[in-house]
């Protein structure tokens, strides 16, 4: 039932490479060759860096003379800016059946200042007490076409009980 996780200790190195050959990266980036795995570990421990498994999943598995310490901080710093880069915030723009044209503009200016900068942009129209959905869908369609430049993620808007929602991302064109 209960399955316990594997630890991560990161990419093998030195000792742990139990594989008879490897294929060698040397510490300038030169192709060495398929070489014996204690070859390997000697010119690693000779220029004083690790030899680091880089690439386990192919047959013989792809090892690099480098400084371990080093690499690790690099994977990380690439992670972190793979994580910093792609987690652009949805930005959502609430929108009334009732509300002033002024204010649609408003919002309208602020949301594509935000899809210049990157980010998802949510367009939601929330109806309330006696307000129809005819009345909401015609705010709704009216700041549409204000957003003709982008594309939508849903290819059409959401009705879910009193609200109505659309997305659109930064990049491409509309359908419509």
């Amino acid at each position: 039932m209960y399955q316990e996780k594997k630890k991560d200790y990161g990419p093998r190195r030195n000792e742990y490479i139990r594989v008879p050959r490897v294929q060698l990266i040397g510490a300038q980036g030169e192709n060495l060759g398929v070489v014996e795995t204690g070859k390997a570990l000697i010119l690693a421990q000779e220029s004083g860096l690790d030899l680091v498994e880089v690439g386990p999943n192919v047959s013989p598995p792809v090892c690099k003379i480098l400084d371990y310490s080093k690499y690790l901080y690099l994977q990380n710093k690439k992670t972190r800016q793979n994580k910093n880069g792609k987690m652009k915030e949805t930005k959502e723009f609430r929108f009334s059946p009732v509300i002033e044209r002024a204010d649609i503009d408003h919002r309208i200016k602020r949301s594509k200042e935000f899809l210049k900068k990157g980010h998802n942009v949510k367009i939601v129209v929330v109806k309330k007490g006696r307000q129809t959905r005819e009345q909401a869908m015609d705010v709704f369609n009216d700041i549409l076409t204000n957003f003709t430049d982008y594309s939508s993620i849903e290819s059409e808007s959401k009705f879910e009980g009193n609200r109505i929602s659309l997305t659109f991302k930064p990049n491409g064109k509309t359908k419509n």
